[in-house]
């Protein structure tokens, strides 16, 4: 409980300083109108409100000896490690993090892979196929039909996409 609880907190926490830092560097609106930073705004209030309504359902259905938000007991942490959440987290992570260094088709590539191995897709072929044909419907969806300009890379990896992209 106390666990979910200090998550919870912590999403609160985040959400609110989201939702003052779109208002600080939005640009203001005409009157009578509503600017971009107003629809994250509302959606970030409503996430805000429902996050607490769970942190009081949380406290209300735990008993009242396991309200003692000190200590944090019958917590699994080899099973919080290996949950596929939380790997799955991760792997989004690693994602977000090289797409800028290896560019879209190669970390799209890799992160589809791994993502699908993680969801219990076994057969190798399979998982290659699917990712490379996923990635191909992404960049031409982006690139092509909404003229999104995807990240190249860098180095090595900007050659590569650029050779892809010539294709």
């Amino acid at each position: 409980m106390a666990i979910e609880l200090l998550f919870n907190g912590c999403m609160i926490a985040f959400f609110t300083y989201c939702y003052f830092y779109i208002s600080s560097t939005a640009p203001k609106a005409q009157p009578g109108t509503m600017n971009g930073a107003q629809w994250p705004q509302i959606l970030l209030a409503l996430l805000i409100f429902f996050i607490a309504v769970n942190m009081y359902d949380i406290y209300k259905r735990t008993p009242k000896e396991g309200r003692n938000l000190s200590t944090i007991t019958g917590v699994n942490y080899k099973g919080f490690y290996k949950n596929k959440l939380i790997i799955g987290i991760v792997i989004l992570f690693i994602f977000a993090l090289a797409l800028d260094y290896i560019g879209f088709i190669l970390s799209s590539f890799l992160f589809s892979v791994a993502y699908s191995r993680l969801l219990g897709e076994k057969r190798i072929s399979r998982l290659l196929l699917y990712s490379f044909l996923s990635v191909v419907f992404l960049y031409f969806l982006f690139s092509k039909g909404l003229s999104i300009m995807l990240p190249r890379g860098v180095g090595i990896f900007r050659d590569f996409a650029l050779l892809l992209e010539a294709l």
